[in-house]
Formats: structure tokens, C-alpha cells, sequence
């Protein structure tokens, strides 16, 4: 199944003690509803507020995100909330192509993560990615070292313990809930004996914390969306991001995708040969 996208791109220079650089990473868009299958129905339903540093060099990159962790009785799924919510605007409203909907807040990851898909996997899935496409990779449950500590402290009204880890190349510091005794936390944290509510790298680049726990009354459908994915190797999916990030006009030239850079204090597009964003990935091996 082919999707029609439309490729934004806005990209300004500002001349504040010479060049420096604002960047609204591109994105694609779907204009027509996803189709899916249902994995499994979820019992509870998590909110998580996500705060990350883009440029670890820079403090004033600080992006937010709502996102949401459905757990079923075999199978969880993590995503944004603000992506799936900027997706569903679009396909909901969006009639004209040429037209761009007012609408701020889609999202700063295009990830889902859905645990146990197939059994005993992780399956990571790209959507509307700035990368261009929907890509998909499988990877073996992480298996994680945890370290228990002996502080403790209150989360949303729950007594949480602490614990720690080294997850491909950063260190983290997690606090737990043994009162939910669920085997999950949010991006592809897990595997302490109850659930993850705050987690965050000691150098506090991205911090996850819970800011809501619900038990639904009408389970909701986890949903695994049937796309013309890109099948790729983990290590494959890093190296491409880092390509992307090198240098974004060389990435998509190599796509066959017009780049346009444009000055704001002139209104004028610039004319650049390579083009290198901030890159700081959750990821670093």
C-alpha cells in the first residue's frame, strides 16, 4: 500500500552574533487514514512527558513531547501522542494539498516502539519520518543490567525505588513503582519489577516522566499501522540518521528531493552545498 506524502521543509538562519541556526526539522505526512491491525487490548494506558536537549551543546534546544504507553496483556505500544494526534488533524482535515493546517504541536519523535511483536521481540517503526518514509527495524527485547538503589521517593502519589543502568552508551538513573507490578516503562526501558514512572540520562538530555496513569474501563486497541515500510537493521536505521543529519541537502539529493534553505531577515533562499543539523540520539552505539 502506497501513501501520499507532502514534504514540508523550513529551515532559518539567524544573524545573532554572526550565524546561528533555528531548525524546524522537515516532516511527511500521510493525507489519507492509516490502515492496521489490532495486537492486542490495552488494560492501562500511560502519559509520559518527554523533555530532550536536540544540540547537546545547547540549552535553549530543549524540546517537549506528550507520549503514550498502552500495555495489554501480551503486547505494549509507545508512541507521541502530539505525532499520532498532528496525523490524525491531517488526515481528518486536510483537503488540499497545497494547503498547510494550523497546527503547532505534531510531535518531536515519529518512533512507536511495540514490545513483544512478534514474541519476545521489539518492534521499532518510523512513521512520517523526517528521514523520508516509514521505515521499520525488529531487535531482541534489551536485556538491561538494572542496579537497585536504596532511595526512594513519591511519583504521582506511588512509593518508587531506584535503580540503574547503562543502555548503549548512556548511563540512567530510574525510578520504579513496585505498587504497579508491570514489566515496562516508556521508550524501550523494562525489566524492573514494577513500572518505570521517571527515567533520565545522569546528563539530564532526555528525562521521561510520567504525568498520568489510567486504568481503562474500554480497553483500547494497540495497533500495529500497515505501511509500505523500509525493512531495515538497527545499526542500518542509526547509520541513516546519522547520514541525514551530516548533511541534510546531500541526503535528499541522493532522494531526488529539492532542498530549500531560506534567510528570514531577507526573505532569500541561500544557496548551500551541504547542510549540517544538530544531532544528539538516544542512541549513541
Amino acid at each position: 500500500m502506497k501513501i501520499r506524502y507532502k514534504t514540508l521543509y523550513f529551515i532559518a538562519l539567524l544573524a545573532v552574533s554572526g550565524l546561528s541556526l533555528a531548525q524546524q526539522p522537515p516532516m511527511t505526512f500521510s493525507t489519507e487514514p492509516y490502515k492496521y491491525k489490532v495486537l492486542d487490548s490495552a488494560y492501562m494506558k500511560c502519559t509520559y512527558q518527554l523533555t530532550y536537549w536536540k544540540d547537546s551543546t545547547r540549552k535553549d534546544s530543549t524540546l517537549n513531547d506528550t507520549q503514550t504507553l498502552l500495555i495489554g496483556k501480551f503486547i505494549s505500544k509507545y508512541y507521541s501522542q502530539e505525532a499520532l494526534d498532528w496525523q490524525q488533524y491531517i488526515q481528518e482535515n486536510f483537503k488540499n494539498a497545497n494547503a498547510v493546517p494550523g497546527i503547532k504541536n505534531r510531535g518531536v519523535w515519529s518512533w512507536e516502539i511495540i514490545k513483544n511483536y512478534p514474541q519476545e521481540k521489539a518492534t521499532v517503526t518510523d512513521i512520517g519520518s523526517e528521514l523520508m518514509g516509514d521505515f521499520l527495524y525488529e531487535e531482541d527485547l534489551p536485556s538491561l543490567n538494572w542496579k537497585m538503589q536504596e532511595e526512594s521517593r513519591e511519583i504521582l502519589s506511588y512509593r518508587c525505588q531506584k535503580a540503574t543502568v547503562s543502555f548503549r552508551g548512556r548511563d540512567y538513573i530510574a525510578w520504579y513503582a513496585p505498587e504497579i507490578p508491570v514489566d515496562n516503562g516508556p521508550w524501550k526501558f523494562g525489566g524492573l519489577p514494577g513500572l518505570i514512572l521517571k527515567i533520565y540520562d545522569t546528563k539530564e538530555n532526555f528525562i521521561f516522566e510520567c504525568i498520568g496513569l489510567e486504568t481503562l474501563k474500554t480497553k483500547e486497541p494497540v495497533k500495529f499501522y500497515l505501511l509500505d515500510y523500509t525493512k531495515l537493521k538497527r545499526q542500518g536505521y542509526l547509520k541513516m540518521e546519522q547520514r541525514f543529519h551530516d548533511d541534510l541537502i546531500k541526503y535528499n539529493n541522493d532522494l531526488g528531493i529539492m532542498t530549500i534553505i531560506s534567510d528570514p531577515q531577507t526573505g532569500k533562499d541561500l544557496k548551500l552545498e551541504s547542510y549540517k543539523l544538530p544531532f544528539n540520539p538516544i542512541e549513541l552505539e
